[in-house]
Formats: C-alpha cells, structure tokens, sequence
C-alpha cells in the first residue's frame, strides 16, 4: 500500500495537495507509522526487528515530511517570508525552512525546543535498522518522534492563530467599511 508518494516524487507535489488532501494523507502516514511502531516493539528478537526496521523508517520519513509540508505551509501564510521557502520536499529541507523561520521570529527564545527537534529530526533521519534492535531504543526514538510532533504541532497553532487574527482583522474592516456607507 502506497499513498502516492514516494522519495523520488517530483518536488513541489506535496505542496499542491488541498489542505483535506494532506490532512487525510498525514493521517494515514501516522497510523502507518504506529503500525510499524507497534511490529517493532512486537519483534521476538533482534533479527525480527532488523527486519521490520526498513518500513518503520521508511513511515517515519513519510509522515516527517508530510507533517513538515504542513507546517511550512501554514508558516509561509502566516508570517512574512524571513527565509526562501525550501526548494525541495525534502525532510532537511523542509525542517531548515521552518526551523530558521521560526528562529527569526523568536531570536531570544532559549527554551531549546527548536534545538532540542532538530536534534531528533536529524538523528531520526540518521537512523539505520540496526540501530533499532533493542526496544527500548525503539522505544526512546518514538518518544523523541512524539516529542517532534508536539513542536510541529506548536508551530502549526501559532500559525493558524495569526492567520485567523489577519482574517477577523480583514473581516472588521470590511465590516466597518460597510457601515460608514
């Protein structure tokens, strides 16, 4: 089972999606991702995880990179451009958009949450299977990927909250225009 896109669809393809599109394929991508969490965290042995290991990092990359298209999307509607937007749709490319984005929008913030993503990000792009023979390091990672999502999540909400204070702001306006006519 595919979702249409593979590493080496043409760039700019996920971009094009609806927002129901990739909403629905973000979805799927991270129930995909769980299923494969869960066949390797079932693994009998380390054989069996070197083995599943493949899909569950082939998932992860999907479902990084989908939530990243979101993300970046969102971003580039809401706040003016502070960074080219990525040329690719690549995970590093898309994460050094939103993360230098981000950056210059908070320049003082030393909670280390953007650092302590990128960080994860690019170890979870590190990984090989056999990395991932213990559970518990198979176990670690996913929570670090929780950990990934949560940020995605953070920066998608102070996104969409700008976007919706520009539009009732427009709104108001449009409004107030009407009125004095």
């Amino acid at each position: 089972m595919t979702d249409g896109f593979d590493a080496g669809s043409a760039p700019g393809a996920r971009a094009e999606l609806t927002g129901s599109e990739l909403w629905d394929r973000t979805q799927r991508a991270g129930q995909q991702v769980t299923a494969a969490y869960e066949r390797m965290i079932a693994a009998p042995s380390e054989r069996a995880r070197i083995a599943v290991a493949p899909e569950f990092l082939r998932r992860v990359r999907q479902l990084l990179t989908l939530r990243l298209v979101a993300v970046a999307g969102d971003r580039r509607r809401a706040f003016p451009p502070t960074v080219p937007p990525s040329g690719s749709d690549g995970v590093a490319a898309l994460w050094a958009e939103v993360f230098w984005a981000a950056r210059a929008r908070s320049p003082d913030d030393d909670s280390g949450v953007l650092e302590a993503t990128d960080a994860s990000i690019r170890g979870l792009l590190a990984l090989q299977p056999s990395n991932l023979t213990d559970p518990s390091t198979v176990q670690a990672w996913w929570e670090r990927l929780a950990l990934v999502e949560e940020t995605f999540g953070g920066l998608e909400m102070e996104a969409q909250v700008t976007v919706e204070g520009l539009q009732a702001a427009v709104e108001y306006e449009q409004q107030t225009r009407r009125e004095t006519y």
